[in-house]
């Protein structure tokens, strides 16, 4: 039953979606659900395995479908790294326990999907800076009380910190605050200096993943990928703005 439900919302992906691009530099097209699920669960042991994929399925359902509904012109689709994430931090526990973690994990990231995307007035384009750690980098940078141990990208108090951050926004726009204000209609919003449509934020991204600036490579399928202790330390986000000025994708 798991793997058919992959099976079903992929195609629902590709069709409403396609192409599932993938940021890795040595692949064009994203893993598949099925693909994600299977090398997530490796990484727990075979006692904890039964237990986590029914509701890794669902979760992995789940948030694919909110990221279609919030943001349906979202260019990249990676997900390794966040369901290995998720498994790596629910096979610790026991079966029971572990289970309710995926389960409470998964949800809370699909409701950010909505909370972000165009269902509110927030109304970002993309949820590449959730999926690829700009977010993720930005919080870390800014607490110093994370500095010496920082929670790891999807972690439960990052999860948290966006719900909150989603609502302080909500009252910035309905203040018409000047970075953040109250946009007519379906406009989306870009609080960035340079261009997020379609092809100059295929051309950006790709070219910051080519050089390392993607802060959490989510194409990747190991949690321990990167050290995630230093990994913030590189201003991900000025480098970003640098590389779109490069490219002359910054706005005049």
């Amino acid at each position: 039953m798991a793997l058919a439900r992959l099976r079903s919302v992929q195609i629902t992906l590709a069709a409403e979606a396609g192409p599932l691009r993938s940021l890795a530099p040595e692949r064009a097209c994203a893993s598949t659900l099925v693909e994600v699920h299977e090398r997530a669960l490796a990484i727990a042991e075979a006692s904890t395995r039964d237990a986590l994929a029914e509701p890794l399925a669902d979760g992995l359902c789940e948030l694919a479908l909110a990221q279609l509904d919030a943001f349906p012109g979202n260019l990249f689709w990676d997900l390794d790294l966040i369901a290995a994430a998720i498994v790596d931090q629910a096979a610790a526990l026991a079966p029971a326990l572990a289970r309710a973690c995926v389960v409470d994990r998964f949800e809370r990231m699909a409701a950010l999907q909505h909370l972000y995307g165009r269902r509110t007035p927030i109304n970002f384009s993309y949820v590449h800076d959730f999926v690829y750690g700009f977010d993720w980098a930005k919080w870390v940078a800014r607490e110093p009380s994370l500095h010496a141990a920082p929670p790891g990208p999807f972690s439960l108090s990052f999860l948290e910190y966006m719900q909150r951050r989603g609502h302080e926004l909500l009252e910035l726009i309905a203040d018409d605050d000047s970075k953040y204000p109250t946009l007519d209609g379906d406009e989306p919003r870009n609080p960035f200096p340079f261009s997020r449509e379609l092809e100059p934020e295929i051309r950006l991204h790709r070219e910051l993943a080519r050089r390392d600036l993607i802060p959490v490579p989510t194409w990747e399928r190991d949690v321990g990928c990167r050290d995630w202790s230093t990994r913030w330390r590189i201003d991900f986000a000025r480098r970003r703005i640098e590389v779109a000025d490069e490219l002359g994708l910054v706005r005049g």
